[in-house]
C-alpha cells in the first residue's frame, strides 16, 4: 500500500506540466538584492489560478539574444529538461536588434531562422511552444507618439508563427496600446525609475527605459495572461485566472 503511495506520488510528479521562459531581461526572473527591475516572467506566478499543477521555470537572461541564447547552450538546458506535454514562451528581440552590440545582434534573417528552429525542437519532444513578439521600450517622441525600437524585428515573429503554425502573443502590440494608454508622463510608472541615492546600484539615479518597475512586469505579465485566454492557447490558459 506504501509502496503504491510512492508510486502514485513519483508519477504525478513526473507529470506534472511544466512551463519554460527563454527571452532576455524583460521576462527574467531579477534577485530581489541586486533589483530594482523586475521582469514579467518573474511576475507571472501570481495570475495562476489557485488550483494551478503549472510548474514554472524561468530560463531567461539578461541581454541575450537568440544566437547568444543558442550559444551559451541555454536552450539546450532548456530542451533537455523538456518533456511531452509541457510549453515553452519565447520571447527575444531586444538584443538580437543591437547592432552596435555585435556579440549579441542577430541579422533578421537568423533571428526568423532561429525561432524556427526553436519552434521544431520543442515539437519534436511533444511539447508546444509559443512566440511572442517583443516589448515595447517607452520612446515616446515630441508629440506623444510611439517610437518604434524594434525594426523589422516584431514582423518576423509574427511570420514564423505563421510559417511553424505556432501560437502568437502580440505583446509588441499589446504593450504599445499600454503605453498609449499610460500616456507619455504615466507610463514611467510601469519602468525601472530610481532617485539619487535611492538604491546602491544606481548611486547616481537611473531613470529606465526597457526594464520594468514591479507595477510594469505585473501589467505585461497581465498582457501575456489575457491573451493566451482570448486566443484559447489551450491547455496553457486554463493555468491561469486575472
Amino acid at each position: 500500500m506504501i509502496f503504491t503511495l510512492i508510486c502514485l506520488t513519483q508519477s504525478i510528479q513526473v507529470s506534472a506540466t511544466t512551463l519554460f521562459l527563454a527571452g532576455d531581461s524583460t521576462m527574467q526572473d531579477v534577485d530581489p538584492e541586486r533589483g530594482p527591475d523586475f521582469g514579467w516572467g518573474q511576475l507571472l506566478p501570481i495570475y495562476l489560478s489557485d488550483n494551478s499543477a503549472l510548474k514554472i521555470e524561468n530560463h531567461a537572461k539578461g541581454g541575450r539574444s537568440t544566437k547568444t541564447f543558442l550559444s551559451e547552450k541555454r536552450w539546450q538546458t532548456i530542451l533537455d529538461k523538456l518533456k511531452k506535454d509541457d510549453w515553452v514562451l519565447i520571447q527575444f528581440g531586444h538584443n538580437d536588434a543591437s547592432y552596435q552590440k555585435q556579440e549579441r545582434y542577430t541579422a533578421p534573417v537568423d533571428y526568423k531562422a532561429n525561432l524556427i528552429r526553436f519552434t521544431q525542437e520543442v515539437k519534436a519532444k511533444g511539447a508546444h511552444p509559443v512566440l511572442i513578439t517583443p516589448v515595447m521600450r517607452r520612446y515616446f517622441d515630441n508629440q506623444g507618439k510611439l517610437k518604434d525600437a524594434h525594426g523589422i524585428y516584431p514582423s518576423l515573429v509574427r511570420e514564423a508563427a505563421v510559417e511553424t503554425n505556432t501560437p502568437l502573443i502580440d505583446l509588441f502590440k499589446t504593450s504599445c496600446a499600454l503605453l498609449l494608454e499610460y500616456g507619455p508622463e504615466k507610463s514611467a510608472v510601469l519602468y525601472m525609475s530610481v532617485k539619487p541615492g535611492e538604491h546602491p546600484r544606481y548611486p547616481e539615479g537611473k531613470i529606465d527605459k526597457t526594464h520594468f518597475s514591479k507595477t510594469g512586469a505585473i501589467e505585461v505579465a497581465k498582457l501575456v495572461v489575457t491573451e493566451l485566454q482570448q486566443k484559447s492557447i489551450q491547455p496553457l490558459a486554463n493555468f491561469f485566472q486575472l
